[in-house]
């Protein structure tokens, strides 16, 4: 008799077990619609980006490295084991792609050296060195307020060995006129721009 208790008692909590572990994970799918797609600061910089170059350039955001990348020919089984382990989970904000062709022109990730909101805070020597080898020029944007259109245009123009056809304008201190830039300034501009 005690036998038989026990064994009903078993099965009853084997039962209830099973029913817990059916009702919390038995679900194949446990998701929900997020709120929005981007962060505030991916939204706003996509918009200053389509702003300052939409015309010329498709804007593809959070793209992964494994997609703007492929091995070389020689490359043994072996390193692409590892690169490919390396490779694989990371990702660019932004890559900009050719209108006409769809071509790769370069990748752009927003850095963010006060805090890690979700973006870069420290240059990945991986990502950086396989877009170099892979001949993709990569820009690195930091993050602040306060950017305008034709700043970002002619930092990404710079780094593409391209020239703004703008010439850009700032007032200076002393006058209400604006003046020109010296190629050596807007060199050290866009430069500043770009460097994190």
């Amino acid at each position: 008799m005690e036998f038989v208790l026990l064994s009903i008692l078993v099965l009853v909590v084997i039962a209830s077990m099973v029913t817990t572990k059916l009702t919390d994970s038995g679900n194949p799918y446990p998701f929900t619609k997020k709120e929005t797609l981007y962060t505030h600061i991916e939204k706003g910089f996509l918009n200053l980006l389509e702003r300052a170059i939409g015309n010329e350039y498709k804007i593809v955001s959070r793209v992964k490295l494994i997609d703007v990348i492929d091995f070389k020919s020689d490359t043994t089984s072996k390193s692409k084991r590892v690169a490919l382990t390396k490779a694989q989970n990371k990702q660019l904000d932004y890559v900009l792609l050719d209108k006409e062709t769809l071509n790769i022109v370069a990748a752009i990730d927003l850095v963010n050296n006060n805090n890690k909101q979700g973006h870069k805070a420290q240059k990945d020597w991986f990502v950086n060195g396989a877009l170099e080898s892979a001949g993709i020029p990569h820009i690195r944007m930091k993050v602040k307020a306060g950017y305008k259109p034709l700043e970002v245009r002619q930092a990404i123009m710079f780094k593409l060995g391209k020239s703004s056809p703008k010439k850009p304008m700032i007032k200076t201190r002393n006058s209400s006129k604006p003046a020109v830039l010296s190629p050596s300034q807007i060199k050290t501009q866009s430069t500043g721009l770009v460097q994190a």
